[in-house]
């Protein structure tokens, strides 16, 4: 499955930074190659033939090619990488680890002297009045971990 490649024109002031970039002993590996795909881009050389000179994907070639013709030379920095919101914020924790200390039997689970992770994520996701969502076994061990909270020691 083929695309058409995006042309590629270069100012002379664009050709002089591209150039400045892949010879610049204190850039990143990355602008120096965002650079040589996109000097030759504009040399009217294939996407294929790019690729295969970068050792790189022709879906990258094409992505650069796209992201220079669009946003020119500010395409080709790094665009920041922020992971996501955390769903559960210090208070939130909090409040599982006040739950995770409270004997199950006090909670209305019967028959149970301590809390495994799978029955405590379990009541939570099923008790929404607390507020605190549907929280998978995996983020309670992490929460309990991070407060170093054992349950089979409570």
């Amino acid at each position: 499955m083929s695309r058409r490649a995006t042309a590629i024109e270069l100012t002379e002031g664009e050709r002089a930074v591209l150039e400045q970039r892949v010879r610049a002993r204190t850039g990143t590996q990355q602008a120096a190659r965002r650079a040589r795909i996109v000097l030759a881009a504009a040399a009217g050389v294939e996407t294929r033939a790019i690729a295969q000179a970068e050792g790189i994907a022709r879906g990258t070639v094409h992505h650069w090619r796209d992201r220079f013709a669009r946003e020119r030379l500010d395409g080709l920095v790094d665009r920041p990488h922020r992971p996501p919101a955390r769903l559960y914020g210090p208070e939130r924790q909090a409040r599982v680890v006040v739950l995770a200390c409270q004997p199950p039997a006090e909670l209305g689970w019967a028959g149970q002297t301590h809390w495994t992770i799978r029955d405590l994520a379990r009541y939570v996701g099923e008790h929404p009045e607390l507020g605190l969502g549907t929280p998978s076994k995996s983020t309670v061990g992490t929460i309990l971990r991070a407060a170093d909270l054992r349950l089979e020691r409570l």
